[in-house]
């Protein structure tokens, strides 16, 4: 059973909505999820490493792990929000390492990666005792949005397989007029006209307020599911 998400707030930001929702997501629930305020993280697929201004904007005292098979352009410009930052050019297949993290998380990083069984299985070696995970991955549904991107989506079921139906938590994010908005806003535009001006408009942020309020509506067509997981522990946050 997944549980339908919808932010209180998420009318900021120039991002696409999927974005703008994860980002919400794990601002308004990372402080339940996680209470202590001072933790080791390992982020997997990191690519430029943003999460790491919203662990400061949280009042998280981090000590950051990425790892990518490529170092982004913008990684480095992210090192001030935390109290120490690695990167590692490596796939999370063969990345090892004897630290042990509170937190391992992937933010679009598992539908990129080719055995994302191991890498789950990695994860979850890596963590602490009471440790957790959190992965931001797409649905079915995000294929009409992203075409080609990445090697697979993911429905509850496949996601209850790749973790060993261990007791999960689902949330699933977007409904039918985000997906509407990013669809005939952002994809189309992206695809016939190589660019997306909608974003950059002053009358962005408030489509996507309306958008998220008109989610609740028709809370369907979600493209975007939250797995946590705690390690040995009986319930998930």
């Amino acid at each position: 059973m997944t549980k339908f998400f919808s932010p209180k707030s998420a009318e900021k930001g120039k991002a696409t909505p999927n974005r703008i929702y994860a980002d919400r997501f794990l601002y308004e629930k990372l402080g339940k999820i996680i209470p202590k305020k001072e933790i080791s993280v390992l982020d997997i697929g990191c690519g430029s490493g943003y999460i790491r201004k919203v662990f400061s904007d949280l009042g998280y005292k981090v000590s950051y792990t990425g790892v990518d098979i490529k170092k982004h352009k913008q990684f480095d410009q992210f090192d001030k929000y935390v109290l120490q930052s690695d990167f590692v050019e490596s796939k999370i297949e063969d990345f090892q390492t004897e630290e042990k993290f509170d937190l391992v998380i992937s933010v679009s990083g598992l539908e990129h990666i080719e055995n994302d069984k191991l890498a789950v299985s990695k994860a979850d070696r890596f963590l602490k005792e009471r440790g957790v995970q959190i992965h931001i991955v797409p649905s079915p549904w995000s294929w009409f949005l992203y075409l080609k991107h990445g090697h697979r989506r993911y429905t509850p079921a496949k996601l209850k397989k790749l973790f060993d139906n261990q007791n999960l938590k689902i949330y699933r994010l977007g409904g039918f007029f985000s997906f509407f908005v990013h669809f005939f806003l952002i994809t189309i535009p992206k695809r016939i006209f190589k660019t997306v001006r909608i974003i950059e408009l002053r009358i962005y942020p408030k489509i996507i307020k309306t958008a998220n309020i008109l989610d609740r509506i028709l809370p369907i067509f979600s493209t975007i599911y939250i797995v946590i997981l705690n390690k040995n522990k009986n319930e998930t946050a």
